[in-house]
C-alpha cells in the first residue's frame, strides 16, 4: 500500500466528496465500512465530511481500491495530509483559557462542594453556550458536550485543597485557572462575567511567558499606564499587549538613575555582552495577563527580569513574585 501522503490528490478527494453527496452520509459510511468521525472533519462549502472515510475512498480513485478503516490511521496525521492538499480540516480542540474560566465560575458558584452532573441545567447551558460559539468544531457531537463539561469541572474541582480523592490530569492551564479562582475569586468572577458577553471565545492557550519583548512603537514619553490583556475578538485570538510599555518601563528606570538590570539577581546584559546587550531585558507582569484579564497596567505593575529569573518565577504554581524569588536566592546563598 502506498502512503496516503504520496497517493491522494486533490482531485481524488473531491471525487470522494462527490460520491458522498450522491449516496448520503449513512450509505457512504456503511458501504465502505467507516464509523462516524468524532473530531476530524473535512469542511467544504459549509458542509462537514468524515475525513477518514473520505480519504479511504479517495485512495481508491487513484489506486483502484478503496482502503478500509483498519488499513490506515486517521487523526492529526491524516488531517495534515488533507490540509496539504488545500482542504480545511477541524481537529481536537483543547480547552482554552476563556472556556476554563467560564467552567470554573460555574464550579465556584456551586461552592466547589460536589460533582456537577452532565444532566444538570447549568452544565447543559454551558455546553450549549460553548458549542454555539464554535459552530465549526461543534460538528463533532463530543465537542464541549455536557459529558465533556462534567469531566472538565471535575478536573478543576480536584485542584481544590478540600478535595480528598485522587487528582485528575487536567493539564497545567486547568490547574492555573482553578488556583487563580481560589486566590482572587472576586476578580476572576468579574473576568468570567466579561467573557460571557463575548461572541467568540477561542484563544490560544497562554504559555506563561509575560515578556514584553516588542520594541516597536512610538516614543512612550509621558506614558504611565495602558489597557492590556483584552481578548481579541477573532476565532483564534491572542492576549493583547501594549508595545509601548516595555520602552516606557526601561526609560523610567533610566530616568531614575537605575541600571537596566534584573530586579532579582541584578544581572545586566550590557555589562556582560557590551553594546550588543544594551537595553535588553525581560519586562514581566507581576500579575500575568492571562489571569488578570483586561486591566490597566501601570509601570509599577511591571518588573525587569533576566531570562533565568523570569523562568524561575513561572516554574511553580502559584507563580513567585520578584520579592519572593529574591528571598529564595538570599536563603540559598546563606546555605
Amino acid at each position: 500500500m502506498q502512503p496516503l501522503a504520496t497517493t491522494l490528490t486533490r482531485e481524488s478527494v473531491l471525487s470522494a466528496i462527490d460520491e458522498h453527496d450522491r449516496l448520503g452520509r449513512d450509505v457512504f459510511l456503511d458501504r465502505y465500512g467507516f464509523k462516524e468521525a468524532r473530531d476530524y472533519f473535512l469542511i467544504r462549502d459549509g458542509r462537514a465530511y468524515d475525513s477518514k472515510a473520505v480519504a479511504g475512498v479517495a485512495y481508491g480513485y487513484v489506486a483502484g481500491a478503496a482502503l478500509t478503516s483498519s488499513e490506515f490511521t486517521g487523526g492529526s496525521g491524516l488531517a495534515d495530509v488533507l490540509r496539504a492538499l488545500g482542504f480545511h480540516v477541524t481537529g481536537v480542540a483543547d480547552w482554552t483559557w476563556p472556556e476554563l474560566v467560564l467552567a470554573c465560575a460555574l464550579l465556584d458558584e456551586d461552592g466547589w462542594r460536589r460533582t456537577i452532573r452532565a444532566h444538570e441545567p447549568e452544565v447543559v447551558a454551558l455546553s450549549r453556550y460553548l458549542r454555539d460559539r464554535n459552530p465549526e468544531l461543534s460538528i463533532s457531537p463530543t465537542f464541549r458536550s455536557a459529558n465533556s463539561v462534567q469531566r472538565k469541572l471535575e478536573d478543576l474541582r480536584t485542584v481544590h485543597p478540600s478535595y480528598t480523592g485522587k487528582p485528575t490530569r487536567g493539564g497545567r492551564m486547568t490547574e492555573q485557572v482553578a488556583l487563580s479562582f481560589l486566590a482572587e475569586p472576586a476578580r476572576m468572577r468579574a473576568v468570567a462575567a466579561s467573557l460571557r458577553s463575548q461572541t467568540e471565545l477561542m484563544e490560544t492557550p497562554p504559555d506563561g511567558d509575560d515578556e514584553l519583548d516588542t520594541e516597536a512603537g512610538d516614543s512612550p514619553t509621558g506614558l504611565v499606564a495602558a489597557i492590556e490583556g483584552g481578548v481579541s475578538r477573532r476565532m483564534v485570538g491572542q492576549r493583547e499587549r501594549d508595545p509601548k510599555l516595555r520602552r516606557a518601563k526601561i526609560e523610567d528606570v533610566r530616568r531614575r538613575g537605575k541600571p537596566v538590570a534584573c530586579e532579582v539577581c541584578a544581572f545586566d546584559f550590557r555589562t556582560t555582552y557590551g553594546p550588543h546587550g544594551d537595553g535588553y531585558i525581560h519586562v514581566h507582569h507581576v500579575i500575568p495577563l492571562h489571569f488578570s484579564g483586561e486591566v490597566t497596567t501601570r509601570l509599577e505593575d511591571l518588573a525587569l527580569l533576566c531570562a533565568n529569573c523570569h523562568a524561575m518565577i513561572h516554574r511553580s504554581i502559584p507563580w513567585k513574585t520578584p520579592d519572593e524569588l529574591r528571598s529564595l536566592m538570599t536563603r540559598a546563598a546563606l546555605n
